[in-house]
């Protein structure tokens, strides 16, 4: 492959594992808390009990599940000025006969009817909005059964304003999703800096809510997304790729990097090749572009880049390769500036991701690295500058196997 990653690809081991370290930290920082998502959760399990409780027998039996994000585990806190978005599937098992609009008006009114809800309805193309401001909103998509063909997951006819339905299958999505995350890459050494920092002899078995590498990838270049399409300057941001095309797409490159047996040495240069390989797993079939579900092919992540009105789709399109190269260019940038210190990378970590979880990555950072320097077990390898834990004559190295090796003097501060 002829790599798009000059800088990036050039970095020592060392810096491109240090790097991917100091990333988890600013990504910990984005994830949803457990007091998050069990709100959110109790939220729309309250949702799904009070629509499953109408006497309306298009509503009978109701089932809500979310999908998207929360399912894949892959989101992100949002930036200040944004709400948590929960996307929920409302499945209605006796909807089969009901147009769209029956549905959404017996939904909607349903909602109206609570004393809690009904503040708070918003009609969206595909279903209802219950906007908890300021915190978090709930986007409810109702749905009923798609017997045309069996597929896995759980295929529906969602409705969709300008159709009346359209095809989906979240779950099928969610449950091929699951799969590829279980496909786990060869990566030849992992997290020796933090490691060395923490000094752990012994590597403890994986906690299972930990994020597999394809979650926390996603999470990277859907947070990219966020902060460049709030760059004032950015004429794309109104067309920005949705989340479910960078997921897609991310899932195809990782599976076909996992499937070609390629080894790695450290988990950078895997990040690198999922994206220079996102777009060669979108089709062009008949002049239009799809990106499908992989259990549903109707299902078009990318409906919205062959609409003509306007030049729409091809804003759509547009939008699409300038993120993917600004992502590009922001591994770019972290390399050349990582290369420079890693001050100057978390200025960089910054711009990219923004600075809340930047900077609490850092102070975590400074703690670990200021507590193994007061046990006199911190040094520095010459020649890379990458810590090492130093025992009783004997080195623990963040990096490769050292011969030497300089201790670090106790110290009241850490420099920015």
């Amino acid at each position: 492959m002829s790599s798009l990653f000059t800088n990036a690809r050039a970095m020592s081991e060392d810096k491109k594992t240090m790097l991917v370290e100091v990333l988890n930290y600013v990504f910990d920082n984005l994830d949803l808390t457990q007091s998050q998502r069990e709100q959110i959760e109790s939220a729309y399990n309250a949702v799904g009990e009070y629509l499953a409780s109408c006497d309306d027998p298009l509503l009978e039996a109701a089932q809500i599940y979310p999908q998207g994000s929360m399912r894949l585990r892959t989101t992100n806190k949002p930036l200040s000025q944004e709400e948590f978005d929960v996307d929920l599937i409302l499945y209605l098992p006796n909807a089969g006969a009901a147009t769209r609009n029956e549905i959404v008006r017996v939904v909607k009114q349903h909602l109206l009817n609570n004393k809690v809800y009904k503040d708070l309805v918003v009609d969206l193309p595909r279903g209802l909005r219950i906007n908890y401001k300021g915190n978090y909103h709930l986007d409810i998509t109702p749905g009923k059964k798609y017997d045309l063909e069996a597929l896995p997951g759980h295929p529906l006819w969602v409705v969709d304003k300008h159709s009346g339905f359209k095809e989906s299958n979240p779950e099928g999505m969610a449950q091929v999703f699951d799969d590829s995350c279980l496909l786990l890459p060869k990566i030849k050494s992992r997290h020796r800096f933090m490691e060395a920092l923490s000094n752990k002899s012994v590597t403890q078995l994986p906690d299972q809510n930990v994020k597999k590498p394809l979650n926390r990838i996603i999470q990277i270049l859907k947070r990219h997304r966020d902060v460049w399409s709030q760059q004032d300057t950015n004429p794309h941001a109104v067309f920005k790729p949705i989340s479910v095309v960078i997921t897609s797409l991310a899932r195809s490159a990782y599976v076909e990097v996992i499937k070609s047996g390629k080894e790695y040495d450290n988990e950078l240069d895997l990040i690198l090749d999922i994206i220079e390989l996102m777009p060669h797993h979108i089709e062009t079939i008949d002049n239009k572009v799809l990106i499908a579900n992989p259990t549903m092919r109707p299902e078009n992540y990318a409906e919205k880049w062959n609409r003509v009105e306007g030049f729409e789709g091809e804003n759509y399109r547009l939008a699409f390769f300038a993120w993917h190269q600004a992502a590009i260019g922001m591994f770019e940038n972290l390399a050349s500036e990582n290369n420079r210190g890693l001050d100057n990378a978390f200025t960089a970590l910054s711009e990219a991701f923004g600075e809340k979880p930047v900077l609490a990555a850092k102070d975590r950072i400074i703690e670990l690295v200021n507590v193994t320097r007061s046990n006199d077990r911190l040094g520095v390898t010459l020649g890379t500058g990458a810590f090492t834990s130093v025992m009783a004559g004997k080195t623990h190295s963040a990096t490769w196997p050292v011969n030497n090796v300089v201790p670090v003097k106790r110290n009241q501060f850490y420099g920015d």
